[in-house]
């Protein structure tokens, strides 16, 4: 899924209920009134998880039309976790590709389309691409919320987490799991470049969701793999006298998500405003990486050949 260099930069995106009761206990917190929302301590899960569903769908549709700047640091760590030399900075346009069809009306993912546009604020060199960090590797990734459309719930399990606020937004949380619980890797060369390697972590992941208690939309995204996972080196990226594989010890992510409004015509979006990822890999050439993403800039696209401009 993600290259990550053998004696490089070390980088990965990992991927990948049923209470029943009625649903107005979350609109009655969603409005102030807390004691009654406390006093009814079940909610419709299903019924939260298919408004929300519907509204990721809605939001694919509609961010089609949209693009924004993606702005990338990323910060090797030591040992303490603090700053370990400069940071890598990258930035990319990125826009949506969903495909629905009236044959595939609800496509089982969507995904995020980049080019990469400077690199440390100069534009792409040759060495760059042979840098193998995602956002100059990676021209295309899922979409995270594609988790909620229907075949990616159907390899999770979810259960009511209670409710907190979110930026001054009412939230409903809902824990999750994915049900492939021990995690399989497949991991290949990227190019042919012995270090640079690719690999795809299918399994073990946890997480939560903050889900607007109003809206259904889908306000902040945590993630992280439940234990160690093994990563199998390719024979050609092995060194003599080296493990031939890494350790996954860690990889916990969080996206923020907030209105954007455009004009002419008014419309305001629930659209992704940062990310932050922390990832801590045993034998790798970066074995601690921080990576900070603020998406901005946002336009929308509203024919073949307009751009309404970047909104505030």
């Amino acid at each position: 899924m993600t290259p990550a260099a053998a004696t490089g930069a070390a980088l990965v995106t990992v991927l990948g209920v049923c209470l029943s009761a009625p649903f107005d206990s979350v609109a009655a917190y969603a409005r102030g009134n807390f004691a009654q929302g406390l006093r009814q301590v079940h909610i419709d899960l299903e019924g939260v998880l298919d408004r929300a569903s519907a509204r990721v769908a809605e939001y694919f549709a509609r961010a089609q039309s949209i693009v924004c700047l993606e702005k990338v640091a990323l910060q090797k760590l030591s040992l303490g976790f603090s700053a370990d030399g400069p940071a890598r900075f990258v930035e990319s346009e990125l826009r949506l590709s969903w495909e629905p069809s009236r044959v595939d009306p609800t496509p089982k993912e969507a995904r995020t389309l980049r080019q990469v546009l400077r690199v440390n604020g100069h534009a792409p060199r040759k060495k760059d691409w042979n840098n193998c960090t995602t956002p100059e590797q990676e021209d295309s990734e899922e979409q995270p919320l594609s988790m909620l459309l229907p075949e990616g719930r159907a390899g999770l399990s979810f259960e009511y987490g209670g409710r907190e606020e979110v930026d001054g937004r009412a939230a409903v949380v809902i824990a999750f799991r994915e049900r492939k619980l021990k995690p399989t890797v497949d991991v290949s060369l990227v190019e042919d470049n012995e270090n640079c390697i690719s690999f795809n972590i299918d399994g073990g992941m946890r997480g939560k969701l903050w889900i607007d208690a109003e809206t259904s939309d889908v306000l902040r995204l945590d993630r992280s793999l439940s234990g160690l996972v093994e990563i199998p080196l390719p024979r050609k990226a092995r060194r003599y006298g080296v493990n031939d594989e890494w350790i996954m010890e860690r990889w916990d992510s969080s996206i923020r998500f907030k209105a954007v409004k455009f004009d002419d015509p008014t419309e305001t979006l629930i659209l992704p405003v940062s990310s932050s990822t922390l990832q801590v890999t045993r034998g790798s050439g970066t074995p601690r990486l921080r990576t900070n993403t603020q998406y901005t800039a946002y336009r929308r696209f509203m024919t073949g050949a307009r751009v309404v401009p970047p909104q505030q």
